[in-house]
């Protein structure tokens, strides 16, 4: 009567034992399933890096050109694998905030920012990648091809699709009482009303389009 009694003033104590061992063996399950899906998640990156790169071009060529050098193709198999690796980075914030319905804790700023720095980024890649025009004056000014692959621009407009997709679950979801800054409201629209500007100058020719694009013009030999 005395083991039942004491036993349920503390249900713990008639079975400590089996109670620790059980706790334990949950926290140990939960690190275990931890490292396997990081390393799941690292096996992914790598595997979507090298289907990538061995089966997508590296580089665009002439028609009836020799194919890809090794170095080429490893420079592809690289940027692919930055491509997956970057990319995933993206996901685990903006799946959080879906999962709480809630940015309470999330720089607003850094959403903000992000996005403005992905769109330069995408402008840039973009422009570098398809542009004739740009080519042209980026060759000119480096006597060389540009070295933006398709990896890059993949990578700079997915990351500005995640960031854009960030920047509205701060407009949708329970923020706190949380609010963009001022020095950073007013960088934005300073880097907004520059590139305005400049993509003006670009167009009536005052500067090169490279110019505008921040590609700096190379040193005298």
């Amino acid at each position: 009567a005395s083991h039942w009694y004491m036993a349920l003033q503390d249900p713990r104590r008639s079975s400590e034992p089996s109670w620790r061992a059980a706790v334990g063996s949950s926290s140990a399950d939960g690190i275990r399933r931890a490292k396997l899906a990081r390393l799941a998640l690292a096996a992914a990156v790598v595997c979507l890096g090298l289907g990538l790169g061995l089966g997508l071009p590296s580089e665009r060529r002439p028609s009836g050109s020799c194919p890809a050098s090794i170095s080429g193709g490893l420079s592809g198999v690289l940027g692919w694998t930055y491509f997956a690796a970057w990319s995933a980075s993206f996901y685990p914030q903006a799946i959080q905030n879906y999962v709480r319905r809630s940015v309470v804790g999330l720089s607003f700023d850094f959403a903000l920012l992000n996005l403005i720095a992905f769109g330069c980024y995408s402008a840039f890649n973009l422009a570098l990648f398809l542009s004739p025009t740009v080519q042209a004056e980026y060759a000119a000014a480096h006597h060389s091809s540009s070295a933006v692959r398709p990896n890059d621009v993949f990578f700079a407009l997915h990351a500005l699709l995640i960031s854009a997709v960030t920047l509205l679950q701060v407009f949708l979801y329970e923020r706190g009482g949380q609010t963009f800054s001022l020095p950073a409201k007013a960088a934005s629209a300073a880097i907004l009303l520059g590139a305005a500007v400049g993509a003006g100058l670009a167009a009536a020719r005052p500067i090169r389009w490279l110019d505008w694009l921040g590609d700096p013009k190379p040193l005298p030999a």
